[in-house]
């Protein structure tokens, strides 16, 4: 009997030969499966935590490798805890956005896929850390030694030098005194009264330049007056130290506050989705500005994934097989405004005053809404300055000539259309206006952004609106509204006024903004679906975003309403 004979008679005859024979054979299948999950498995590895001490709301990214391209039923550790899935803003291969969740706890970080744990890495919490306990807090607090130079207009790059500024400026401000009018029933309410008796150098306006523990450089913020200046750090308030602001040329001054109640509101209605797709809105937030200085969210209906990022309001949905009918995402915002007033003496601007070039490359550049480099605008902008030299004067032979030859028209009549026809067709919306006025500036190399937002009538009924600001060395932004100026329909509060010549250099308390320039909003992901909303209250890139596994939603997003003034 040869071999293959007898194994296959003892496998017929043989119980305990046919067992050992499966067992050898489940053995193998399993010693094979393990040396295959060894080369095949990729354990994540995590690189760094960006930042690695934080607080509750902040973004982290966390990069490494091997995190997979999409989340799935991986997770993230903090602390020991999990991070809920409301918590994620983004997942790829390499990098990982969370924003910290109120419940957070410091300790070490881990990232779980389905092929393993990541070696931990640390994080700390800042609202958790320890704080040494200082005998003497009053030496740690900021101080201002001196200022220079002594000659200083709004925008003029100064140095403030002392102690405790602290070697890197974080979340430390600087704050100069501002001729804003304050209420009769909020003059004796010192937080709100020191708040509107100041501002703040300007992120947007790229006022900071330099800071360390004792020295600050920045340019003097739009709107800064004569008074004093102090700086604020994590340890407190530095004392007030006198400051003294040029206003030959002339001054601006802020009157007249009101504060309006406004919400703002979209419905998504997710009729199909994968469970792990997400839709990312990003509501614009209104602007902080010299004229707009308090903006504070009341109330929401769903709490936002984060409140203020890139100046949006981030929520996030996350997609199921099984339709999940409509949410509205509304928040409410109590947003006091401010009528500007400017005295400008074109001839007593100091032109060689240096304007921060960052300003200036941004802000004299075509953009996604602001045609300055189309062929029509150039010519157009230099028939009309001719051979005028000063920048506030062709600003106002810019404005004059737009308001005397081209006329209002209904704004659903140019929805589709591009700003520059109206240079050939004479007749346009008030976004074509604002567009092409800031368009004829940039092209005399002029800084100068659109303004967009809403515009309250006295009935208390808004409309989304566009408008304009330039930028003078040695004064700061200057408004305009040229579609008003060139007698759009509005109920305004002001009585007896000369429209046209009102809205050059002047600005009511009825104009909201929501964004100053185009807003350039990097996606989360690179192949994320994109919708961008023309011609709304806010100019922005990004409004929705949705991961490619959402297979169908639609959404709709409310005008902005007023429901109270006071």
């Amino acid at each position: 009997m040869n071999s293959t004979k007898s194994t296959s008679y003892l496998f017929r005859k043989s119980p305990l030969f046919r067992s050992l024979l499966w067992f050898s054979l489940v053995v193998i299948f399993a010693l094979f499966s393990i040396l295959f999950n060894f080369h095949v498995k990729k354990i994540p590895e995590i690189y760094s935590i960006n930042p690695p001490v934080g607080a509750p709301g902040d973004l982290i990214i966390i990069t490494g490798k091997d995190f997979g391209s999409i989340r799935d039923t991986s997770y993230i550790e903090f602390g020991g805890s999990k991070l809920t899935s409301s918590s994620y803003l983004s997942w790829t291969e390499t990098e990982i956005k969370v924003v910290l969740p109120a419940n957070i706890k410091d300790g070490l970080v881990v990232v779980e896929t389905k092929d393993g744990r990541s070696k931990p890495a640390f994080f700390a919490n800042t609202t958790a850390a320890p704080v040494a306990v200082n005998q003497n807090l009053q030496s740690n607090l900021p101080l201002i030694t001196s200022i220079t130079p002594d000659k200083i207009y709004p925008g003029t790059l100064i140095s403030i030098k002392g102690v405790n500024f602290g070697n890197s400026r974080e979340r430390s401000k600087v704050f100069f005194s501002t001729d804003r009018e304050i209420k009769e029933e909020e003059k004796n309410t010192n937080p709100v009264n020191d708040e509107l008796n100041f501002i703040e150098a300007s992120e947007d306006d790229y006022n900071y330049v330099y800071w360390n523990d004792s020295e600050i450089k920045l340019y003097v913020p739009d709107g800064a007056s004569s008074g004093f200046v102090y700086v604020e750090t994590q340890k407190g308030k530095s004392t007030k130290r006198k400051f003294f602001i040029d206003s030959k040329a002339g001054k601006k001054s802020f009157i007249s506050p009101r504060t309006f109640l406004v919400q703002t509101s979209v419905d998504i209605d997710e009729t199909n989705g994968d469970k792990d797709s997400d839709i990312i809105l990003r509501s614009p937030r209104p602007f902080i500005t010299p004229s707009q200085p308090l903006v504070q969210m009341t109330e929401y209906s769903q709490e936002p994934v984060i409140s203020d990022f890139q100046h949006t309001i981030i929520h996030q949905t996350t997609g199921a097989k099984s339709p999940l009918g409509k949410r509205t995402f509304q928040q409410s915002f109590a947003i006091t405004v401010y009528e500007t007033r400017t005295q400008i003496t074109a001839a007593k601007l100091n032109l060689s005053e240096p304007i921060n070039e960052t300003l200036i490359n941004l802000y004299t550049k075509a953009d996604a809404c602001v045609p300055s480099d189309n062929e029509d605008v150039i010519a157009l902008a230099k028939k009309v300055i001719g051979k005028e030299k000063n920048p506030y004067n062709q600003a106002v032979l810019l404005y004059n000539y737009m308001i005397q030859n081209y006329s209002i028209a209904n704004n659903k009549k140019r929805s589709d259309k591009s700003p520059v026809e109206l240079i050939k067709s004479k007749n346009g919306d008030a976004y074509d206006f604002a567009m092409i006025y800031t368009a004829l500036l940039r092209a005399c190399g002029i800084p100068a952004i659109p303004d967009s937002g809403l515009i309250v009538n006295s009935d208390m009924k808004t409309q989304n609106h566009w408008w304009s600001e330039f930028y003078l060395a040695s004064f700061g932004w200057v408004p305009v509204d040229p579609a008003l100026g060139a007698g759009m329909p509005f109920q305004s509060w002001q009585k007896d006024i000369e429209a046209s010549q009102f809205y050059f250099g002047n600005m009511d308390g009825q104009h909201i903004i929501f964004s100053r320039g185009w807003n350039e909003i990097k996606p989360s992901a690179p192949n994320n679906k994109i919708v961008h909303r023309q011609k709304s209250y806010a100019l922005q890139s990004i409004w929705e975003e949705a991961s490619g596994k959402t297979i169908k939603y639609s959404s709709y997003w409310s005008n902005p309403l007023v429901v109270g003034i006071y």
